[in-house]
């Protein structure tokens, strides 16, 4: 993938993986200020991060069913700890209305 192009793909697979910058970030090793950057074309990536965003697209698009890395894997489950902890409360919410 060209250089020029990283910034548009890497939109186009968050938007596509429904994933903030700041996630990206994460599995990539960086802040969501410099994935912000990489998209706003202000700079590119460096070596090894265009590695890894490599290695994460190519992944995605080989649709492999491989095991995700301890990285990914620790983004995993912290996004479907907070998923639970917002619906609890929404539950919680919920029977309160009920109730009053």
């Amino acid at each position: 993938m060209p250089q020029g192009e990283i910034d548009i793909s890497i939109l186009k697979y968050r938007k596509e993986k429904r994933i903030s910058q700041a996630d990206f970030g994460k599995l990539v090793g960086v802040k969501q200020a410099t994935v912000s950057n990489w998209e706003s074309k202000k700079v590119n990536p460096s070596g090894k991060h265009l590695e890894r965003i490599k290695e994460l697209m190519n992944s995605q698009i080989a649709e492999t069913k491989s095991i995700p890395n301890p990285d990914e894997l620790a983004l995993l489950k912290e996004l479907l700890s907070a998923k639970e902890e917002i619906i609890g409360y929404l539950k919680t919410t919920i029977d309160r209305i009920k109730e009053g």
